[in-house]
């Protein structure tokens, strides 16, 4: 692992170089930060080569490849010239004529040539410095969000109310990571290691203002909401975020994409904190400060991975409203998308079948008709059906294979499946959630009658000072146990 052991003690010149390769690499900033769980020695030859045998070797390699053959395997050079040949199409879109290019060819095979060769402790140096590559490029999205768009969004008049509903607290997010942990993991990392290689006492120290970031993840689906409305309602907030995402420091992308990095960032500490770990010995004096910071942050990273899952399903209940087109208000936190497909409808009068959607959520089955458009909207509802008060069942016909029925408060169909298979997967899964519908309701309805009796079995001396407050001025419902009632 020579491209490591050369740089086992990174100049401040090296520190630099890598910062400006990470501000003008516009593109290569996401890949770097969701990168974080990979191996850990995927980034040595990238990383970490000596400034003076990059120079040697550009030339070598661009110029004449046979220079290079006395001193290296005679196979390599040949074989870059045969890949670059045999892929000429496939990468036509690249200058061909770059030597840069031809480098970072060659790259690749020598990481995955000296992986093995790394020792535990340039294992160690590699997931530190990922680490500090991945939080520079985190605090330039913060910087994006906290110094381009907030200031802009302001300074076009928007009102703090709405950005602070948008942004929550992303200011102190930004102050933190770009005032005290980026500072400690640089210093600590390119000028320190090599008498101090440590992560975790950093990490413990700082790990407990990431608490910070429950109040962002709360707040996220409300203001995923707000941009959304403000996007639609708002022409002057519409503007300024259009202007900022065409401009390159957004890699082309929207300020909801940005606004989810904050979301994401806790759950990549872990997997990288994780790695470490698993390479560092038993013996080692930062195992217990390092093992402290992995439970700090698994915690945090709890409360992230269940908002990103909300996400998730938030874009799907999107997604079916603009097939919809924006006929049933389902995007709703409440609501969650269980199943949809097609389904054949038996027609009452004559039993020929007739081409339908179903879409199944945890609290309604929408009965759609599907049109004939190639965008826009792709379904109509013809029928809403609440799962409370809802059956399903197999039904037999004859001549008419894999056949059920919904019934409803209100209406019943009859429905044909492609495959027996299929029909049974949604009989299965419509009872299932008629279930746990049932379940919900009698936890609702559980928890409200326990109100009720502890009203019931009051002590008198209690009943005596609740009448003793009634009697008093302005006690009418807001007594000690009239907020109970009121909230039943």
């Amino acid at each position: 692992c020579t491209a490591v052991t050369v740089s086992k003690e990174p100049s401040g010149e090296l520190d630099s170089k890598d910062s400006t390769a990470e501000l003008n690499g516009n593109g290569k900033i996401p890949n770097r930060d969701s990168g974080i769980d990979s191996p850990s020695c995927s980034v040595a030859g990238e990383t970490f080569p000596s400034e003076d045998g990059a120079e040697q070797k550009k030339p070598s390699v661009a110029g004449n490849p046979g220079d290079v053959e006395p001193d290296k395997k005679g196979t390599k050079p040949s074989s870059v010239e045969q890949k670059r040949d045999s892929t000429q199409d496939e990468d036509s879109d690249i200058d061909e004529g770059s030597s840069e290019e031809q480098e970072t060819a060659e790259v690749p095979k020598l990481e995955y040539l000296d992986v093995n060769k790394c020792t535990e402790p340039q294992k160690l140096f590699n997931i530190a410095n990922e680490l500090l590559h991945t939080e520079e490029a985190y605090v330039k999205r913060l910087h994006l969000l906290d110094q381009v768009f907030c200031t802009k969004l302001s300074e076009a008049g928007i009102s703090s109310e709405v950005i602070t509903g948008i942004f929550s607290n992303i200011s102190s997010i930004y102050c933190f990571h770009g005032q005290f942990l980026l500072p400690e993991l640089k210093t600590r990392i390119t000028q320190e290691w090599s008498v101090n290689p440590r992560l975790g006492d950093i990490l413990q120290k700082l790990a407990p203002f990431l608490k910070m970031y429950g109040e962002y993840v709360k707040n996220f689906d409300r203001a995923m909401d707000m941009v959304n409305t403000c996007m639609q309602r708002s022409s002057p907030f519409k503007d300024v975020v259009q202007n900022i995402q065409k401009q390159e420091v957004c890699g082309n992308l929207t300020l909801q994409h940005h606004m989810l990095e904050p979301v994401q960032r806790i759950p990549r500490y872990e997997l990288l904190l994780k790695d470490y770990l698993k390479k560092l010995p038993e013996e080692s004096l930062d195992r217990k400060d390092a093992e402290k910071s992995l439970e700090l942050i698994s915690t945090a990273a709890n409360h992230s991975n269940a908002a990103i899952r909300k996400m998730e399903k938030m874009h799907k209940l999107l997604e079916v409203y603009e097939r919809l087109g924006g006929e049933e208000d389902i995007v709703n936190p409440a609501n969650e998308l269980i199943k949809e497909g097609h389904i054949q409808k038996l027609s009452a009068k004559n039993g020929t079948a007739q081409d339908r959607y179903l879409f199944l959520f945890n609290s309604m089955v929408l009965y759609c008709v599907p049109k004939l458009r190639l965008i826009g909207q792709k379904f109509s509802v013809r029928e809403k059906m609440d799962i409370a008060g809802l059956q399903v069942q197999e039904i037999a016909k004859q001549n008419v294979a894999h056949t059920f029925s919904i019934t409803g408060k209100k209406r019943s169909l009859e429905l044909q499946a492609r495959t027996e298979e299929e029909k049974r997967e949604w009989i299965q899964v419509i009872q299932a959630t008629i279930e746990k519908h049932k379940q919900n309701s009698e936890t609702f309805r559980a928890f409200n009658s326990s109100f009720s009796q502890e009203e019931e079995h009051l002590p008198d001396s209690s009943i005596a000072s609740t009448s003793s407050v009634e009697s008093m001025p302005g006690a009418d419902g807001g007594g000690a146990f009239g907020g109970v009632s009121n909230l039943r």
